[in-house]
């Protein structure tokens, strides 16, 4: 008899997620395998699992059988249970959650009950209003499942009333297992039949389109999808049905795979000849990878610098051994441009992975990889979950992105998973950035990753220049020759910074939230026909609603911050709930009607251009105008082919992008989160700021930059002023080591949250006590433990928070030594501390 240990594929409760041993009938002997996704009893019901080992012997004296085996082919790489074994140990997640993280939606069924009326309920029976319509609604149309009934009664608490008629005897409770939703795609498809005789059979069908469609179908030699023919001879289902009944035409079902870079058109792209620093740099990549053993490399070039061609030529290496690659991007608004350039390069051999892409065809990229039908992988963090085998290279571009984090549980980082997963596949990693993070910046200090500098921006080669020049009627360009190295390459200066005094201008009577430089500098380039780029990191038309009269802030029940006032829509919206309330006429509190709308969004900033450069064309980039994968593309496109003068947008616009025309970027308030209470502020706003600062001068005319700020002084500040990346991370770092921060400690981030203030202060109080006793216990400080306190947002979506942050060399390991009670939200390694 055969055995094997298989994770549940369901929550179990607290503490370390057990396994359980089964025994394969013979039907399944020779089938099943490590990775396999199973179906398997469980008690009194059925449960998806996932085989994790195959023990000679099992643990248990008696095992009970496999019921079925849910997919013919393994749905996990041996390599990726050692990764999510990995990943839960360091962010304290049940394991099955991080395996699901592994897996494209619909690959696995869902549990659910079936709710069944047992009788009428006695005449004299006490039932609430819903209990009486749940019970009314089983009556009408029979035993129905949780997610039928979760459609019949939406956003409605029916559980508790259906768990209240299941005590009383009124209802029965039976567990049911729904099948995978995902499926590969069926068309349908229909073939001439040869050797018929079409003069005979089509006697009495006087139509011309069946002849038509005959014609078609002979002309094509094959099968054709029946939506084609539809759409090349006007026929419908009814007109083939009748040649198929007279044995003309016969129908078959083929597999198509849902390919979401279908309909694209990547023109081939030749690699471009290195600069020195490029070679100086790929001299060290192009051994590691022959070497084919695990090695880091953080690519530290500044914006234009050439980092991109490094990665091409990097993945084409390893695809000429016979491996592949994946390309981890921050955010899927990159995955347009990043596509292009690498289907450019590699053509047949990419595809694109995100959440945004439909169910099915997340499926089929997954497929597909599993089938090891395409060799690179581009997309953010779930990407790197693509069943890749066997895997050589990742690269992790932007790594200092905090995107690269997941909120939710497993908390997990993807930068470190790519680390992880490299170590255990021997492939190679590059990490790359124009600001990298300090934690991978002191990694490369104290030797762990290998550190490449690309100090020059090489943004074109002497052809692509004037091809360019051509296309855009430029005569001159700003680009210089370099003095070694590619004849044809051409370097540019990085732009200059101009930091302009904010409470100057008000004292100079400016009161705009224009600056007189950040005018003079868009008025000149609009007048040469060049683009603009204005920054500023906030949604909305106004960032809150407040009262002249009594002082009211307009803020969200549920959640107890500030309304951001959507001019577009004419509503207050929270940008944490999504709750949204029409814009008052008068004040709630006071009724006074001067209640009038501060502060600045984005959507406000485009109606302020609007308004000072009448004549422009505007574009705004933010999360309520591309909500899609499509619009972002669509907005890029549109602003890469000159459609608009103005692009007016959020951190969506800061990242990775080339965009050749612009030649002013101007950011309306780099203060906007530097004084927040989180020890990572100056780090952020350093790095956003200099990276929006790297769309400028990208292009043929060179650039510059309006930076507007009330703290010039501040050392971020200066930094991005003389582009001294260098200099702040010196700065950053003093104080991160003076205040015991990562990255010279870790971190882990513990919520509460509960509906009733009290409760919640309550527990975190109590769990407080409880690990400063552990910390004392383990001869720690018990300022090590910081809290608890309420969080910054202190109520979010009608919780309360509270939260404690715990500084540790191992908090997972401290923290699985004081168990932490149901209900908390722990954060390892956090990104933020909002």
């Amino acid at each position: 008899m055969k055995f094997v240990r298989v994770v549940v594929l369901n929550p179990l409760g607290p503490g370390p997620t057990p396994t359980f041993d089964y025994h394969l009938p013979e039907s399944l002997e020779g089938r099943v395998e490590v990775g396999s996704l199973v179906q398997v009893p469980f008690g009194p019901r059925a449960l998806y699992g996932v085989v994790v080992e195959r023990p000679p012997a099992p643990a248990v004296e008696e095992t009970r059988p496999v019921a079925a085996l849910v997919d013919p082919r393994p749905v996990l790489l041996p390599v990726q249970i050692e990764l999510a074994r990995w990943i839960a140990d360091q962010t304290l997640s049940p394991l099955h959650e991080c395996f699901l993280l592994m897996l494209p939606p619909g690959v696995v069924g869902l549990t659910d009950t079936r709710l069944e009326l047992v009788g009428d309920p006695p005449p004299d029976a006490r039932l609430s209003s819903l209990e009486r319509h749940l019970v009314n609604l089983l009556r009408r149309r029979g035993p129905l499942t949780g997610a039928q009934i979760d459609r019949a009664f939406p956003r409605s608490n029916w559980r508790a009333a259906a768990d209240r008629l299941v005590r009383r005897k009124i209802l029965t409770r039976t567990p049911v297992l729904s099948s995978p939703r995902a499926r590969p795609l069926q068309v349908t498809t229909v073939r001439l039949l040869p050797g018929a005789d079409a003069a005979d059979a089509l006697k009495g069908l006087r139509a011309p389109v069946y002849r038509a469609v005959l014609d078609f179908l002979r002309a094509e030699g094959g099968p054709v999808d029946v939506s084609w023919v539809y759409a090349q001879t006007g026929c419908t289902r009814q007109h083939l049905n009748q040649l198929h009944r007279r044995e003309l035409v016969a129908f078959d079902l083929e597999e198509r795979w849902r390919d979401p870079l279908e309909g694209r058109v990547f023109l081939p792209s030749e690699p471009l000849p290195l600069t020195p620093d490029q070679q100086a740099a790929w001299d060290e990549i192009r051994p590691a990878i022959g070497n084919r053993q695990s090695a880091v490399f953080l690519l530290y070039g500044v914006t234009g610098s050439g980092k991109t061609e490094l990665y091409l030529r990097a993945v084409g290496e390893v695809l000429a051994q016979g491996r592949k690659a994946i390309v981890l991007v921050p955010e899927i608004s990159l995955t347009p441009q990043t596509v292009a350039r690498f289907a450019a390069r590699f053509p047949g051999r990419v595809t694109v992975l995100h959440s945004q892409m439909r169910e099915g065809e997340r499926y089929d990229v997954w497929r597909r990889a599993r089938a090891g039908l395409v060799d690179v992988v581009i997309g953010p963090r779930s990407a790197l979950f693509a069943p890749l085998d066997p895997l050589g290279l990742v690269i992790v571009d932007e790594e200092h992105d905090p995107s690269y984090k997941q909120a939710a549980r497993p908390a997990f980082h993807a930068r470190e998973a790519a680390l992880e997963l490299a170590r255990r596949t021997g492939a190679v990693v590059i990490l790359g950035s124009a600001t990298p993070s300090l934690e991978s910046y002191l990694r490369a200090a104290r030797g762990e990753f290998r550190l490449l500098v690309l100090g020059r921006r090489i943004l074109g080669h002497r052809q692509r220049l004037a091809d360019l020049q051509t296309v855009y009627g430029v005569h001159r360009t700003r680009y210089r020759p370099l003095t070694e190295g590619p004849e044809e390459a051409r370097y540019l200066d990085l732009p200059s910074v101009q930091v302009v005094d904010m409470r100057a201008e008000l004292r100079a009577g400016n009161r705009s939230i224009f600056s007189r430089a950040l005018q003079q500098s868009v008025d000149e380039a609009l007048a040469r026909g060049e683009q603009v780029i204005l920054f500023l990191n906030r949604r909305g038309t106004a960032t809150h609603i407040f009262c002249r009269s009594c002082g009211t802030v307009a803020r969200c029940p549920r959640c107890d911050v500030p309304l951001t006032f959507h001019g577009d829509i004419g509503h207050l919206v929270c940008h944490h709930c999504g709750r949204r309330e029409p814009m008052p006429e008068s004040c709630p509190r006071c009724g006074s009607p001067a209640i009038r709308p501060f502060g600045l969004g984005t959507a406000g900033l485009e109606e302020a251009v609007r308004a000072r450069w009448p004549g422009a064309r505007v574009l705004r980039w933010d999360r309520d105008t591309a909500r899609t994968a499509q619009a972002h593309w669509n907005i890029l496109q549109v602003f890469s082919d000159g459609g608009a003068d103005v692009l007016v947008g959020t951190q969506m616009i800061a990242k990775g992008l080339d965009l050749p025309l612009v030649t002013v970027v101007g950011v309306i308030s780099a203060d906007t989160a530097l004084h927040l209470p989180d020890f990572r502020a100056a780090e952020r706003t350093f790095q956003l700021l200099e990276q929006v600062a790297g769309r400028a001068g990208r292009g043929l005319m060179g650039g510059r930059v309006v930076l507007q700020t009330y703290h010039p002084d501040h050392y971020a500040i200066t930094a991005v002023e003389h582009h001294d990346y260098l200099g702040f991370v010196q700065r950053e770092l003093e104080f991160r080591r003076e205040a015991g921060y990562p990255p010279y400690t870790r971190l882990a981030r513990l919520v509460y949250r509960h509906t009733d203030a009290r409760r919640a202060e309550v527990a975190a109080l109590d769990l407080g006590e409880r690990l400063r006793d552990a910390l004392r216990r383990a001869g720690l400080p018990a300022t090590d433990l910081i809290g608890p306190v309420p969080c910054f947002f202190a109520r979010l979506r009608g919780y309360y928070r509270w939260q404690m942050v715990l500084r540790h060399p191992d908090p997972p390991g401290f923290l699985r030594s004081a168990p932490i009670p149901p209900g908390w939200l722990v954060d390892v390694d956090p990104v933020d501390l909002l």
